[in-house]
Order: structure tokens, then C-alpha cells, then sequence
């Protein structure tokens, strides 16, 4: 026993403390992306072997479906760094947006001063509905380990896409395309924010193609519908950096596959289906045409045929510009104020093929933006106002003017093949 003046041992209490930083962040959804690189090419994001948020480089974006959605996964993987002092042991992380909405917990083991794991963690909430972070979404990290709570640098912000349901494969075929675009992305989840389960989010993606009652002239892409007669055919085309899109147009194929793959995204099943001119009609001639109720035929030998005008080609939509005939026949067919399309007011007279899309029965004419019923028939009735059957030269030659000779609609019927269906 120390007597009294004799010093006494002073038992050392070392602190307990725990420092931590987010590494890496990795998601593992299973939905890919990609990136187009100005030359067509596709990158996966993230490039394989890169983790999707690291402290040294850039953050990749990630594709999950929302919370109560069909097909849902949960889990990715982050590795965190500490040093510590007397927590030695089991820990948990934990990351949570300042909303609430969504938050990240996993469990990991501390062993050591310094060190590094890997915690497979989970969304244990995730938001209930379309959400759009691709502009980064921030969340407060913490570690807590041995009873001792820190917070944890880093693993902010994060680039995330909640979809509605688990996204169907892209399988059309002869295109080339890979799973998911970025472009994509971000467009279906900025455009069905907020909505969930497939009715809504099919109305909130078609409004940004129809206002009820035709196509949305501005289009939010910017896009103009066959601008030039040199429109942009192909998806991978049109979302590239630089795209010719701008100046050339787009075509009813590439706003066919765009709808498409925003479809798709959101776990929506839709299919091809390409309206064509059938044998014996040159081109369909779309609904802004009028012909008179008792056509006059300017052919006694062939009664079915109607004079429609005499048409040169123009740099402009609808790219054929009425010139005066001099050939005195009566005009039968008559071209009507332009038909709106995708981004512009005035839209080409006729194709000989038309791409649209079929999605729960029914017929979504995606240039036009109207809808019709799944039948080709109807469909004819309600979008087409004849037939381009055959073209003469008008006088004098060096105009290079055409007259075109058409027939009624129920002179001929639409043929309608159905191609690929995700």
C-alpha cells in the first residue's frame, strides 16, 4: 500500500475513435449502359473493371428499378477505408439522401488501425416511384463500430436512373443496337418523373410525342421530322455526340426506336410494326391530302386515275413544292396545310414505308403522334388520303417538275409487317 507522499500508477484510458472514407461504390443492378462516342462506337458504363463512384475519377451512372417495382434488385457493393482506435469488430454503413427517399445500409468487419473492406450492402429504400438523378444525388455517409458512430467522407454524389419496372431486352433486329443508351435513360426518367405502375408511365412518355391531338411541334429532342430528305434512320446515329440529326432531321424509324427504348426501360412490352405501299401504288400519300367527291379523270382509259398536282423538289419541308402545270388537267387530288410531325409543321406528302409501334393493342404512330386500333385497316382510314401510283413530266422539260397521278384509298390496301417485339 503507498503511503502518504509516495506517488501512485495513473491508469492511461486510450480513446476510442473511428475515422472513415467511401472508396468505391459499385452498383450491381444488372441493367447495362452505354455511351456513344462521336465516331458510333459504344462504351460500356462504367468501362469493365471500373466501379461506378471511386474518390479518384469520375462517377458512372446506374439504372435500378424503383421500390415495389416487378423484377427489382437491390444490391451493390462500396468499400470503405478507416483508421480507428478500440472498435475492433462488426460495423455498419449506412447512407442516406437528406429527403429520406433512399438510403443504402450494408455491414462490414473493422480489424486493425488502418485498413480497407468491402461491404455488400442493400437499398433499404429506394423512391417509390420514376425518379431522375442523373445529375447527381448527394448522400451523408456513417460507419458505426464499436459503439463509437463517424461520419464517412466521399461516396457523393452519386449518378442514379429508378425505373419502373425491370427493363425488356432490345432485340430488333439487323440494328446493331446494345442494351441501353444513356440519352435514353435520361430522357425516359425525366419524362415519367414521379409516376409509376405501366399505365402512367406509357401516358407520361407518349405526351412528349402527342398533345392529344398530333405530334408535339417544338419536339423537347430539338429533332425536326425529315427536315431534308437525308434524315437520321439509325438510333446509334442519332444520340452520337455531333449528331446529324440537328441539321439533316430524323427520320420515322430513329423516333420509332427512341419511344421504343424508353419503353423498354420502364419494363413496357412493344413491338415494330411498318405500314408499306403495296404492289401496283408507288407511295401512300399521308392525311393532309383532300381529293374531290366525284374525281374527274383526266384518262378516259384508266377512270381510276386522279391528276394531284405537279411537284418539284425542294431543300424544304415538305421537300416538294407546288409549281403551276402547263398541261391544263384538272387537279383532282389536293395538298392540304402540312400534317404536324415530331418538330416541324410540314411534313413530306408520301413514303413507301412507315415505322410505328404496337404497345398493349394498340397502334402508336409515332411521327404523327396519333393512336390507332392494332388493325392496318383502320389505320389506313384514319392516317392516309391516297395513293402516288405513278409520275409524268410536266413541259417543259427543264423544269423537272413532276405531275403525280393518284388514286382514291380503297383503290389499294396497306400491307403491314410485324417485325421484332422486346
Amino acid at each position: 500500500m503507498a503511503e502518504l507522499g509516495e506517488g501512485a500508477a495513473v491508469p492511461v484510458i486510450k480513446p476510442k475513435y473511428i475515422n472513415a472514407a467511401i472508396v468505391e461504390v459499385r452498383f450491381e443492378s444488372g441493367i447495362e449502359l452505354y455511351e456513344l462516342e462521336s465516331s458510333g462506337a459504344a462504351k460500356a458504363l462504367p468501362p469493365a473493371g471500373t466501379p461506378h463512384w471511386a474518390e479518384t475519377g469520375r462517377a458512372y451512372p446506374a439504372v435500378y428499378v424503383r421500390e415495389g417495382g416487378a423484377g427489382e434488385v437491390k444490391t451493390l457493393k462500396v468499400k470503405v477505408r478507416w483508421d480507428q482506435q478500440g472498435c475492433d469488430g462488426g460495423a455498419k454503413l449506412e447512407g442516406a439522401s437528406a429527403d429520406g427517399e433512399l438510403k443504402i445500409t450494408g455491414d462490414f468487419t473493422v480489424s486493425g488501425a488502418k485498413g480497407e473492406a468491402e461491404a455488400s450492402c442493400q437499398f433499404t429504400k429506394r423512391p417509390g416511384v420514376v425518379r431522375n438523378h442523373g445529375r447527381g444525388l448527394s448522400l451523408a455517409w456513417q460507419v458505426t463500430a464499436g459503439g463509437e458512430t463517424g461520419a464517412a467522407r466521399g461516396g457523393t454524389p452519386l449518378t442514379l436512373f429508378f425505373v419502373d419496372q425491370k427493363p425488356r431486352p432490345i432485340a430488333w433486329l439487323g440494328t446493331g443496337y446494345k442494351s441501353f443508351y444513356l440519352p435514353i435513360a435520361d430522357w425516359a426518367t425525366q419524362w415519367a418523373e414521379g409516376k409509376k405502375d405501366t399505365a402512367p408511365v406509357l401516358a407520361a412518355l407518349w405526351d412528349k410525342f402527342s398533345d392529344g391531338t398530333g405530334a408535339r411541334v417544338p419536339h423537347v429532342t430539338g429533332f425536326s421530322y425529315w427536315r431534308t430528305d437525308d434524315p437520321v434512320q439509325n438510333l446509334i446515329e442519332l444520340l452520337q455526340p455531333g449528331s446529324a440529326a440537328g441539321r439533316k432531321g430524323w427520320s420515322c424509324t430513329s423516333i420509332a426506336h427512341l419511344f421504343m427504348e424508353c419503353l423498354a426501360l420502364h419494363g413496357i412490352q412493344c413491338g415494330e410494326v411498318v405500314p408499306l405501299t403495296p404492289p401496283g401504288a408507288l407511295m401512300f400519300l399521308v392525311k393532309n391530302w383532300r381529293h374531290d367527291p366525284r374525281p374527274v379523270p383526266n384518262w378516259p382509259a384508266k377512270p381510276e386515275d386522279y391528276y394531284g398536282g405537279t411537284w418539284a423538289h425542294s431543300g424544304r419541308p415538305p421537300l416538294n413544292e407546288r409549281v403551276p402545270t402547263s398541261h391544263g388537267w384538272v387537279v383532282d387530288f389536293r395538298k392540304e396545310p402540312g400534317v404536324p410531325a415530331q418538330g416541324q409543321r410540314d411534313a413530306p406528302l408520301g413514303f413507301q414505308n412507315h415505322w410505328i409501334v404496337e404497345v398493349s393493342g394498340k397502334l402508336y404512330d409515332t411521327s404523327y403522334g396519333m393512336v390507332h386500333p392494332s388493325d392496318i385497316a383502320r389505320y389506313a382510314a384514319a392516317a392516309l388520303a391516297g395513293w402516288l401510283v405513278g409520275v409524268l413530266p410536266d413541259a417543259p422539260p427543264a423544269r423537272r417538275a413532276k405531275a403525280w397521278v393518284c388514286h382514291v384509298l380503297l383503290k389499294h390496301r396497306l400491307m403491314r409487317i410485324d417485325r421484332a417485339r422486346n
